[in-house]
């Protein structure tokens, strides 16, 4: 079997273990539930390991417990990540990484990535679902769908249109710290003009900028938003994998 490597994960690791902050936390997560990830299952009995798992075979998945007590799943980018773990080669179970990502959230308190590494990478459960929602599977689906183009744009619409979105707001205070208010912020294209912010998960809005707030909601509501405030149309996921709808296009969903 050919070496696995999570290359993209690994590289904003690497900018991760530079700079720990909730920008860069999005940043990991967002790569995160993508592509794939080794689970370590070096414990596991197998009969025949040439002929795969075969009945009566068990499999025994690694995690460990972490400095305050959690039970946390291990899974590693690379093959020598994972033998780095180890001491010494071990076996592995390649999965998808945003499967692997929702079964840390499900079965255990979190994650550690790269255990023995520089850019070791440790996320908990509650925080990782605030980025990646209770279901990264989807989230990657549709997020690759738009960065990757591997679907024809019209298919592309009718996705998104079926999923939950993310906005960012900002809350105004006054000089008592009193809420004054709630701004939606927009960005402004290459002719000048404002256009509105979504992403397919917070993550995508916390890596484009980490003090504004994720408000889940639907492409109806931000089709409605765009026509009313004259605007351009919609940048899905801003910070990379960017795709913007025109608000001509948005039309049909502002009256769904």
């Amino acid at each position: 079997m050919e070496p696995v490597t999570n290359e993209g994960l690994a590289e904003v690791l690497g900018a991760w273990s530079q700079r720990k902050d909730q920008q860069m936390f999005a940043a990991v997560m967002t790569r995160a539930i993508q592509g794939n990830l080794l689970l370590d299952i070096t414990d596991s009995r197998i009969a025949d390991p040439a002929a795969g798992f075969q009945q009566g075979d068990t499999i025994a998945i690694a995690s460990q417990q972490d400095n305050v007590g959690k039970e946390v799943l291990l899974a590693f980018t690379s093959n020598e990540e994972l033998g780095r773990y180890r001491g010494v080669p071990g076996k592995s179970l390649v999965e998808p990484a945003a499967a692997v990502i929702a079964r840390a959230m499900r079965d255990y308190e979190g994650i550690v990535i790269d255990g023995r590494s520089e850019h070791v990478f440790i996320g908990y459960s509650d925080e990782m679902r605030r980025c990646v929602t209770d279901d990264p599977e989807r989230v990657t689906r549709v997020t690759a769908a738009g960065a990757e183009r591997t679907m024809p744009y019209p298919h592309y619409l009718q996705e998104i249109a079926q999923t939950p979105l993310f906005i960012p707001f900002e809350v105004q205070r006054d000089e008592h710290g009193n809420e004054t208010g709630v701004i939606v912020p927009s960005v402004i294209d290459a002719q000048g003009s404002p256009c509105a912010i979504a992403g397919t998960a917070p993550a995508e809005i916390w890596q484009w900028n980490a003090a504004v707030g994720a408000q889940q909601t639907a492409l109806s509501n931000i089709a409605a938003m765009v026509l009313e405030y004259g605007q351009a149309g919609v940048v899905v996921n801003p910070a990379e994998g960017l795709v913007f709808i025109p608000a001509d296009e948005l039309r049909q969903f502002a009256m769904a």
